[in-house]
């Protein structure tokens, strides 16, 4: 199996890293081409127990402390309950697992100052991502990026995801080349989260569908999508545009503007504010606010809504 060259993501044995490290598959795998392959001699190994799996979640833990120990790394464990967590913040399992992983390594970033963190996320992991996000309508379906800034609750860290090329069939050929033990995660057989749905049910029945794997097909379409979202964001960074990094957004600047270019204006407005599961629905409703005969105000989820007051449209609460 080949692995994209390190470089060509600027990942250095020279630097430290954090690596996030479940104890599955795809994470030992990442870990060990890391320390053999890369060569990197100062990794952090991180692990997020979620408190999901009973017993099974403290054995991952130890199983990953006594790997990281036998690479000579150093081990970074919490626990959390994201279920108590999902509860508390009325948000779904895998998001607040999603929070609690990343504010996770936010905490760990700031106790080792080192703000780059590896993941293992690969290429099925990206088809998945990308079906999800077309059928949920959240407007992004240039899927997970090698390299991506993302905020935690207390600070910026970049995430580094070297095996996106890399299928799980090749990820099972380098774990039986290398002799590499793994645990695996019952819960990936059922399908009690969208994801495993995803991987379990909708993937086998598009293939069966049309007679052929679709992955290829979807990473193309996600790839195009890609290069013209960042299009689109170039175009967004000019002088010209700078209104629209406002926190109220001028109406008649925005009734002037490109339909393409004013959704994404609005979309990038309502993420940087903060509103929760935003996309094109989300998006063609605050559009509503831009015709003279329409609403004055549109609700939003989590208990936010959006007001036209003065030529201004602006978040409220």
């Amino acid at each position: 199996m080949t692995f994209p060259s390190p470089k060509s993501l600027g990942i250095s044995k020279r630097k430290r890293y954090l690596v996030g490290v479940s104890g599955g598959r795809d994470s030992i795998a990442l870990l060990h081409w890391m320390r053999f392959e890369v060569g990197c001699n100062n990794l952090i190994v991180c692990h997020l127990n979620h408190s999901l799996r009973g017993r099974e979640s403290g054995m991952d833990a130890k199983f990953v402390r006594n790997i990281a120990r036998s690479y000579g790394y150093e081990f970074e464990c919490e626990k959390v309950d994201v279920m108590k967590l999902s509860k508390s913040q009325k948000i779904s399992i895998e998001m607040a697992a999603r929070k609690a992983r990343f504010n996770f390594f936010g905490s760990i970033s700031s106790k080792w100052r080192c703000s780059r963190v590896v993941l293992a996320h690969h290429s099925d992991d990206n088809v998945e991502t990308i079906l999800m996000n077309l059928f949920r309508g959240s407007g992004k379906l240039s899927g997970i990026k090698e390299k991506s800034l993302i905020s935690t609750d207390t600070k910026k860290l970049n995430i580094y995801r070297p095996l996106l090329q890399v299928t799980g069939e090749d990820l099972d050929r380098y774990v039986k080349h290398n002799n590499l033990r793994y645990r695996e995660d019952s819960s990936n057989a059922k399908n009690d989260y969208l994801r495993n749905r995803t991987r379990n049910k909708v993937i086998p029945f598009l293939n069966q569908i049309y007679k052929r794997d679709i992955s290829k097909t979807v990473l193309r379409a996600s790839k195009l999508a890609s290069i013209e979202s960042e299009f689109i964001d170039e175009i967004l960074l000019e002088s010209n545009f700078s209104w629209a990094l406002e926190p109220k957004l001028s109406v008649s600047k925005l009734r002037d503007t490109n339909k393409a270019l004013q959704s994404r204006i609005i979309l990038n407005w309502l993420r940087r504010l903060s509103v929760p599961d935003v996309g094109n629905a989300e998006v063609d409703l605050v559009k509503t606010l831009l015709n003279k005969e329409g609403p004055a105000k549109i609700n939003l989820p989590r208990g936010k809504y959006v007001r036209r007051r003065n030529k201004l449209i602006f978040l409220d609460e």
